[in-house]
């Protein structure tokens, strides 16, 4: 308490990052973090299934990732272009079959507008089509919005009583002309595209999406619609784009093209890629990037491709690809077991509850369905506030997660046997609340 008093006294908020419905949430204030072990000033330990909103993938205090970070400070650590850049895109090219040229970043913000305006001086198209509930960031064109219209779904500024997702990514200060550009649509809605394309496909310069929707409780896409999708933008000369800022080098180490076996145009990565300190990359067919080679594209930025970024994007493949990717083996098998572990016991305690997303994404979802398939289905069938009181309840048990549990490579059995025991008495409370 103290801690964050001091805190508002000079950081807007006591926060570093925060969406709109978050006022007043006191964070975790970290003194050393160690594994997947967060140690707050208190001395308070928690169980860390956050992992930074995601980009810890190594966990914490890795020695071989920090060994890396001092031998490159001990070469160069200004931001001068050297051999550490052009070792890391071929590092990233080797794992991302597909993806010929790339440039970096420093955020995934970033990378993503500039994937977008790649794709529009590539295509000579204006607008882009992007998802409902889907997250690519804070910028004004990508962040939120809502459809008036759905016979011209064209996103406009606001929010909506019953659509959580509206309120909490709306903000004062856009432009007011920043979502003039920008269709909206449901995803896994194919034909609800095919007909978007059939009408407009010579104004869409590209399409844009979360593969896997982690934001819209980690809706994986269904049979068909990601083929379906790559086939209307080749109809239609549109630029296909994958944000795969957390399922990228988390999923796997071939990311979203390699789980659904369908290639994107360009890619953007941030995230785990460079396990915890900033970065990150947008790239794919050479014939698209050439606009950046040329010229044609802007690409200028002081920190593109930082030495230390670079060094701990390269360290972190090596990680995870060592030992036939032994990594992401050890991170499917202990998801498979947290799985497993939640779900039954919610079962337990009567609360209706599945799990979406992918292994070291995982997202618990309260509803009596199956599955949900998009951000409408979300806003029909799921609890989303139950959620928030779940992970409020797990946090009391020293359980942190960050609207999913992300599983990294040091976790440990024995931790995941920790968050089981501890939702079985959050899901206890929860239920004595609900009666309640």
């Amino acid at each position: 308490n103290e801690i964050y008093a001091r805190a508002c006294k000079s950081i807007a908020g006591g926060l570093l990052t925060n969406f709109k419905k978050e006022k007043g949430s006191q964070p975790v204030y970290v003194e050393k973090a160690e594994g997947c072990h967060l140690t707050d000033y208190d001395g308070n330990v928690y169980y860390d299934f956050a992992l930074t909103f995601g980009p810890s993938i190594l966990g914490h205090s890795n020695e071989r990732y920090k060994q890396a970070l001092k031998d490159q400070i001990d070469k160069l650590y200004t931001d001068e272009i050297n051999m550490v850049q052009i070792e890391a895109a071929e590092k990233i090219k080797q794992c991302i079959p597909g993806l010929e040229l790339l440039r970096f970043g420093v955020i995934g913000t970033e990378a993503v507008y500039q994937a977008i305006r790649v794709a529009r001086a590539y295509t000579k198209k204006n607008m882009y089509v992007r998802f409902k509930g889907q997250f690519h960031g804070g910028a004004d064109y990508v962040i939120g919005g809502i459809v008036e219209d759905e016979s011209y779904p064209v996103a406009s500024h606001g929010e909506l009583d019953e659509d959580p997702y509206s309120q909490m990514c709306t903000t004062q200060g856009r432009a007011k002309h920043a979502l003039d550009d920008c269709f909206m649509i449901e995803f896994n809605d194919l034909p609800a595209m095919t007909e978007l394309f059939e009408k407009y496909g010579d104004t869409i310069a590209a399409v844009i999406m979360e593969p896997v929707a982690i934001n819209v409780n980690g809706c994986v896409a269904e049979p068909g619609y990601m083929q379906g999708v790559r086939d209307l933008c080749d109809k239609h000369k549109v630029v296909m784009i994958y944000d795969e800022i957390i399922t990228g080098f988390r999923i796997g180490i071939g990311g979203a093209a390699e789980f659904y076996g369908v290639k994107p145009d360009l890619w953007v990565f941030s995230k785990a890629l460079t396990g915890g300190v900033p970065g990150s990359v947008y790239g794919g067919k050479k014939e698209i990037m050439n606009t950046v080679t040329d010229t044609k594209v802007l690409a200028a930025g002081t920190f593109n491709g930082h030495p230390l970024s670079c060094a701990a994007m390269m360290n972190v493949i090596e990680q995870l690809t060592e030992n036939d990717c032994e990594a992401f083996k050890r991170i499917h098998r202990l998801s498979d077991m947290l799985k497993e572990g939640l779900l039954k016991n919610a079962k337990k305690h009567g609360i209706p509850m599945i799990i979406q997303g992918i292994p070291g994404a995982l997202v618990p979802v309260f509803t009596e369905k199956e599955k949900i398939i998009n951000h409408a289905d979300s806003l029909e069938n799921a609890q989303l506030g139950l959620f928030a009181m779940f992970g409020m309840l797990m946090k009391k048990q020293g359980v942190i997660n960050g609207y999913r549990f992300c599983i990294g490579a040091a976790h440990t059995e024995a931790d995941i046997a920790y968050a089981i025991e501890a939702s079985d008495k959050a899901f206890a409370e929860m239920a004595e609340l609900l009666q309640g």
